[in-house]
């Protein structure tokens, strides 16, 4: 009995679920600090090349974060963009997810909308008057070279712009949801449990006590 307890014990990390990996370094924008019921407006940020126009990051103003406490905007004072470069494996799947809404405050559809972009694929969101936060979500196949990923304002000029969070780039296995490669503590804990285990079983063999 103190054998099975003990190898169901080892067994465990095991069974740890691994996490999908993230290629979007800083996704949802919360290597700066903002404070609670402010904005700032920063030139560079970690993971992103950021336009001449800035990038005004929020927290719990004009809205709120869709995933942790901050999220973006691109239009400053006037329109600006975003990019980060990515490293893909040539024929591999990927998707790309991210959320966006317009600012309670809006100034009307004219005023709103944000571009993104991943290498030949492009398109459009939140040049409405919605208010809530909604999910994009498409798949693009890797190029084997660096891709770049591209979001801008697309509005008017007025620094009231659609909002972006909880950008997410992840492979796709074969059956088409985002494949879970193990984190490096889980795999860690795997290694460690198999040999624990090979341990034992090396004990049993050779006669040892429990």
């Amino acid at each position: 009995m103190k054998r099975l307890i003990a190898a169901s014990l080892l067994a465990a990390p095991l069974f740890a679920f691994a996490t999908p990996v993230n290629l979007v370094n800083n996704g949802s924008f919360e290597s700066t600090v903002v404070g609670n019921g402010s904005y700032t407006i920063v030139n560079s940020v970690v993971g992103w090349t950021v336009g001449p126009h800035g990038l005004e990051l929020r927290n719990n103003i004009a809205g709120s974060a869709f995933n942790g406490s901050n999220f973006a905007e691109l239009d400053t004072t006037t329109n600006s963009w975003i990019s980060q470069t990515l490293n893909t494996v040539a024929g591999a799947s990927y998707t790309l997810s991210f959320a966006y809404t317009n600012r309670p405050d809006n100034q009307g559809a004219v005023s709103n909308g944000l571009s993104w972009q991943i290498g030949d694929l492009s398109g459009k969101v939140g040049n409405d008057t919605v208010t809530s936060w909604q999910t994009f979500s498409t798949t693009f196949t890797g190029t084997g070279s660096p891709m770049t990923l591209r979001f801008g304002s697309t509005g008017r000029s007025d620094s009231y712009g659609t909002s972006l969070d909880n950008v997410v780039v992840s492979t796709l296995s074969a059956g088409g949801n985002a494949s879970a490669v193990p984190e490096p503590h889980s795999l860690a804990l795997m290694l460690a449990g198999l040999g624990a285990m090979g341990f034992v079983a090396r004990r049993r063999k050779g006669g040892g006590r429990a």
